[in-house]
């Protein structure tokens, strides 16, 4: 499977953004950004399960948004680690 963001352009653009220059560095903060989108997510899940029933619909919605958000987050990140793991850039 091909990763959404394997070309050098995409991957240099990562690094840039994490403020680091070399791929390990980048792997390294992206791992620590993963844990925390995955904490978020878990606190998130949490939040649901107890508002579950909660009268306020719009509670229940923007809880529902917010996990989709980090699930789609987590999906990027993990697909953006994926790109450095395939180009070992040096």
């Amino acid at each position: 499977m091909a990763t959404l963001f394997a070309t050098r352009r995409d991957l240099d653009a990562w690094a840039n953004a994490l403020g680091v220059a070399n791929d390990a560095d980048a792997s390294g903060e992206l791992h620590k950004l993963l844990g925390r989108l995955l904490d978020g997510q878990d606190r998130v899940r949490a939040a649901a399960r107890s508002l579950s029933k909660a009268p306020n619909e719009d509670v229940r919605r923007s809880l529902a948004t917010a996990l989709g958000r980090l699930d789609l987050a987590v999906f990027v990140v993990d697909e953006a680690l994926r790109g450095f793991a395939v180009h070992e850039r040096g």
